[in-house]
């Protein structure tokens, strides 16, 4: 396949796929209200969602691995969550949407770290910049959280489920243009994956640093992401200022996947972790003040490094260090680590950490972050040059 047109599909893909999460990360949680949850069940819904990825994403990915059927695995996987995402519209109370939910969540929960590993393994074997095709996601993401917020001003939050599901529509039929398994060189089909090897790397010391370090930063944005809307909603913003703020928050993380390739070359996949945490632990110190809106738009757009730059170096060091056979259960298992374990714990307890702190809890984030810095430095002095895993 020529190289233009793997990244011409796998952009398209990317410039669907986070339409949904665009509108379902800010606004889910208001629909949760809409519907008579309380905060507390709010945060365990959200949370739930989340953790359920402990169970979809390895499943997932090492049915791809086992399989090398890596595309069908996705199509699957995006059809399935779309159902159940119209059927979450229809759940009354909170039981039926929590475990519609978590069905949904659970057969979404794969495609993203299947769809990275295509895209990083793609760009190195083709010579393209991976940021140029990962930040198509970053603004799909933009254009749902703004068209939502945009939207929730004139039709009730009633609607947002459909929207998300609508969004996860689209994305599911564009699936089918995803390039074929056969259009990335893999190692994986010459040396079939090994249960022992993977535990071998996964045991390693510099490894799990690396998967505390990255999955820490990462978790740092649980209040955020459960709570930060309607935080915002609190300090008096409409939904359509709201939208702006996550969208600008966006617009930053796009200004910086379009240099990724240069942010790479001048610190490396470590130093990124180190630099993008960092940035994370600033973010949240100065959220917790209520600064006015203009200094929350500049703080929001932070998130080019507390999600960018961090996400950035944590692709980069799974391509480095892990072979090539092993990359999809990798990245597999730092995405239950991330998002499954310890993002879906900071989302559990914002509910109480909400009622009890209020934007105050942004500095318990902060104490999340400059924790992931501190064992990114450590990983620094563990493992300070980068080979080449087998297969890159």
């Amino acid at each position: 396949m020529p190289s233009r047109n793997f990244s011409l599909r796998l952009s398209l893909f990317n410039a669907v796929l986070f339409l949904g999460s665009g509108i379902q990360l800010p606004f889910l949680p208001l629909w949760l209200k809409d519907r008579g949850l309380p905060d507390s069940q709010v945060a365990l819904v959200v949370a739930l969602m989340m953790a359920v990825r402990i169970l979809g994403i390895p499943l997932g990915t090492f049915i791809a691995d086992i399989t090398q059927r890596r595309r069908a695995v996705i199509i699957a996987c995006a059809f399935g969550s779309t159902a159940a995402y119209v059927l979450l519209g229809f759940m009354p109370g909170f039981w039926p949407i929590l475990i519609t939910g978590m069905l949904a969540a659970a057969l979404l929960a794969p495609i993203v770290p299947l769809t990275e590993t295509l895209a990083v393994e793609g760009s190195a074997h083709y010579g393209l910049d991976y940021g140029r095709i990962r930040l198509w996601a970053s603004l799909s993401f933009l254009s749902g959280s703004l068209g939502a917020g945009a939207l929730l001003e004139v039709v009730p939050v009633s609607s947002v489920i459909m929207l998300i599901a609508g969004a996860q529509a689209l994305g599911a039929l564009v699936t089918l243009l995803l390039p074929p398994d056969s259009a990335v060189r893999a190692a994986s089909r010459a040396e079939p994956i090994r249960l022992a090897s993977l535990i071998a790397l996964v045991s390693a010391a510099s490894f799990i640093v690396f998967m505390l370090a990255a999955g820490l930063g990462q978790a740092s944005h649980g209040f955020l992401y459960a709570f930060g809307s309607v935080y915002f909603e609190d300090l008096g913003y409409s939904k359509f200022v709201i939208g702006l703020l996550w969208a600008s928050s966006v617009m930053a993380e796009v200004l910086m996947f379009a240099f990724s390739n240069l942010f790479y070359r001048n610190f490396g996949s470590v130093r990124l972790i180190m630099l993008g945490t960092a940035l994370a632990t600033l973010r949240w110190v100065v959220t917790a003040l209520a600064p006015p809106l203009g200094i929350l738009f500049l703080v929001q757009t932070l998130h080019a490094g507390s999600f960018g730059l961090t996400h950035l170096g944590t692709m980069h060091y799974i391509r480095e260090r892990v072979p090539a056979n092993m990359r999809n259960s990798a990245q597999g298992l730092y995405s239950v680590l991330s998002s499954g374990v310890l993002l879906s714990g900071t989302m559990w307890a914002s509910g109480a950490l909400y009622a009890g702190l209020g934007g105050a809890a942004f500095l318990v984030m902060a104490v999340i972050s400059a924790l992931a810095c501190g064992l990114a430095m450590l990983l620094l002095a563990l493992s300070p040059t980068a080979p080449s895993a087998p297969g890159a």
